[in-house]
């Protein structure tokens, strides 16, 4: 089954000591992750349940991707359904558990996560603040270290937002502290310096005109946007509406998304099914994790290409 995945990056920024013992973060610093994901976690955030199901690193089928470098599992949010079963001159009501599974893969190389879209789980922000809520505390509490969750971004879409608008109210541009490499080395050295001096997790900078007369010049915005894009950050923009009014537009909005070859549920069932009688070395040759991280991988590589 094909569905539609977010491109996320996670960073770990390092924190004020809050305990007397912690660990060091292991190599590569992105396998902290799996202190959270282990064993079927469950979380609450925002008054809902949720759980981390099944993770596992994946093998390759052949060498199609790393060993050791992908992990694969879902995510699941806690819904109560409430039903009901028509009898002879009535219907009786009754409620039951009603799990709302998402895939979700992540490179512990990369500091990627790949996780399904899908509107009955909840918005792309809803998905994005629930996996940063549902990884933080274990990685905060073993590392000392807090985890930052934003999407990887097209390029370009804030300047179009910025030409295709007479009137510019308010920017925020919020950049987490140092972390992901790749990403733009004059803002890096910007945060950086502003880390030795004030030890912030992240920045936001905001500009805003009343009148809707605010200039954003390519230099030096450009720099902390394409550090932004990288997933290191999140950017708003407020112009006047469609019809009237304020609109504001968001970073999220323009999150990297793939379509990636998903196990279907008939599969998983084969799957469960054949590990009575097969060996585990003849089940990791016909994975279909396998042929999802697969195409994670290729993903992955075409944005780093970029």
């Amino acid at each position: 089954m094909i569905k539609q995945f977010l491109a996320l990056r996670y960073s770990l920024v390092e924190h004020n000591q809050r305990a007397l013992v912690t660990q060091e973060l292991p190599t590569p610093k992105g396998r902290a992750i799996t202190i959270s994901i282990e064993g079927d976690r469950e979380f609450n955030a925002n008054g809902v349940r949720y759980s981390f199901v099944g993770f596992e690193f994946i093998n390759p089928i052949t060498d199609e991707f790393p060993s050791e470098r992908f992990l694969a599992g879902k995510m699941a949010k806690y819904r109560q359904a409430h039903l009901g079963t028509k009898v002879p001159g009535d219907i009786q009501e009754f409620d039951v558990d009603n799990w709302i599974p998402i895939h979700v893969v992540v490179d512990v190389f990369g500091q990627y996560i790949f996780v399904q879209k899908d509107y009955k789980f909840g918005t792309e922000e809803q998905i994005c603040n629930a996996l940063q809520e549902g990884l933080r505390a274990p990685v905060l509490e073993t590392y000392n270290h807090l985890l930052f969750i934003e999407p990887k971004l097209e390029t370009g879409r804030f300047w179009s937002i910025i030409k295709e608008h007479s009137k510019i109210y308010k920017v925020d541009l919020t950049m987490i502290s140092p972390n992901i490499l790749e990403t733009n080395k004059k803002a890096r050295q910007a945060l950086e310096e502003l880390k030795k001096l004030f030890d912030q997790d992240d920045i936001t900078i905001r500009l805003r005109n009343e009148k809707g007369d605010l200039r954003i010049p390519p230099n030096p915005i450009s720099e902390y946007v394409d550090y932004i894009e990288e997933g290191e950050g999140k950017w708003a923009i407020t112009t006047e509406g469609g019809r009237g009014g304020k609109k504001t537009h968001k970073s999220i909005e323009s999150a990297m998304t793939f379509e990636i070859t998903t196990p279907a549920p008939e599969e998983h069932a084969e799957e469960s099914n054949q590990l009575k009688i097969e060996s585990k070395d003849m089940q990791s040759d016909i994975s279909h994790e396998a042929i999802m991280v697969a195409e994670v991988y290729s993903a992955i590589s075409g944005i780093t290409r970029k």
